[in-house]
């Protein structure tokens, strides 16, 4: 019985490793500009598409190709090929998202969507839109303490939300692809819709503060009976603080008070002299 078990387990991992499909690398860039928390947002899916190579893509966890992994090969599990995630994106992103146009360098194909938010506020209200477009997930799901937070002390802000929410804003993508255009039939029972995609990169700016978690290769990395593997966002929290400069139309209205106060003074003092 065991050793039926360990075959099945030998061959699991043989066809994982002959098919090659690779992660959809998801990267996800915050930029707060000011104490109000008004920003964007942007998400960049990374998809290697092995027809734009003329010879194999290596295996990222086997760039020396020892262990005996598959080339990367994308393009036959999704349905009018990688490119085909463009127009899905434009057909099926909510009206405040925007959709850029897919970018290609080398074997690489970049699908990025970003938004705008006028404060936090408006950043929570989409970011709950977002969630909310999930078919498995909602916003009710998630604690305070995993939903993004800012708070601030005087123009000291701080940033924090959960890797878990991050991962929930995406879904509604990642379960839309795997639903309408990924073609799992010679991998079923091997792949599911949480193997297509990984948070890859990370980064959220405020002013000159920077906090980002970024995708390299760790050759001490144990990787099932290898070693040497990708490395991922690994956090399961992210936060950042910053204080932000008093913003121009902040000075212009405190020198505005000051001239409008000592004009009253001036006024009331011609006034009186004038009485005497």
């Amino acid at each position: 019985m065991k050793k039926k078990l360990f075959a099945i387990l030998l061959s699991l991992v043989a066809v994982v490793a002959l098919t090659g499909c690779w992660y959809g690398e998801v990267g996800v860039t915050t930029v707060f500009e000011n104490a109000q928390g008004g920003g964007t947002r942007t998400y960049v899916l990374d998809v290697m598409d092995d027809t734009l190579s003329s010879t194999p893509i290596v295996n990222p966890d086997d760039p020396d190709q020892t262990e005996g992994k598959g080339a990367v090969i994308n393009s036959t599990h999704i349905e009018g090929g990688v490119a085909a995630i463009q127009t899905w994106l434009e057909e099926n992103a909510p009206d405040f998202v925007t959709v850029e146009a897919m970018r290609t360098e080398g074997y690489h194909r970049y699908f990025t969507i970003t938004y705008s938010f006028e404060d936090f506020e408006d950043f929570l209200a989409k970011y709950e839109q977002l969630v909310e477009l999930s078919p498995t997930m909602n916003w009710a799901d998630f604690d305070a303490t995993e939903k993004p937070q800012w708070t601030c002390d005087g123009r000291t802000c701080t940033f924090t939300e959960s890797k878990a929410v991050v991962q929930a804003s995406m879904d509604w993508a990642i379960a839309g692809i795997w639903n309408d255009i990924y073609l799992e039939a010679d991998l079923a029972g091997y792949v599911t819709k949480d193997d297509i995609s990984v948070l890859a990169n990370y980064k959220v700016v405020m002013g000159e503060e920077v906090y980002q978690e970024l995708q390299h290769f760790d050759p001490d990395a144990v990787d099932g009976t290898g070693t040497g593997a990708m490395v991922y966002v690994e956090s399961d929290s992210f936060t950042l603080t910053n204080t932000y400069p008093v913003s121009g139309w902040a000075i212009g209205g405190i020198i505005a008070g000051a001239v409008a106060v000592i004009g009253g003074c001036v006024y009331f003092f011609v006034f009186r002299k004038k009485k005497v």
